[in-house]
């Protein structure tokens, strides 16, 4: 069972992943303090984003409902693509 829900978790973030470092849209200023230096510092910082975007979401008990206040807080910015995201795996928690 923890290995179902590891790789669950691992594929969630994969996919938010994916999701924010396609996000045209999504304020610079969020990848942290200063600027990025390469794209394993960008990877990382997305990286980060990810997992708080999970935190955020488990914290609220996966409720759907919760989605794009999640996104928000965390992003600052709502970003649609995310919020899918969460709003399936929210989804598959019930």
């Amino acid at each position: 069972m923890v290995t179902r829900r590891r790789r669950r978790e691992d594929l969630l973030l994969a996919e938010l992943r994916r999701v924010l470092a396609g996000a045209g849209h999504l304020p610079l200023d969020l990848l942290g303090e200063g600027p990025v230096r390469d794209r394993d510092e960008a990877a990382e910082r997305v990286d980060a984003l990810a997992r708080e975007l999970v935190e955020r979401m488990h914290g609220a008990g996966w409720q759907e409902g919760a989605v794009p206040s999640a996104v928000t807080s965390v992003l600052a910015a709502s970003v649609p693509e995310a919020e899918t995201v969460l709003l399936r795996a929210a989804r598959t928690r019930r």
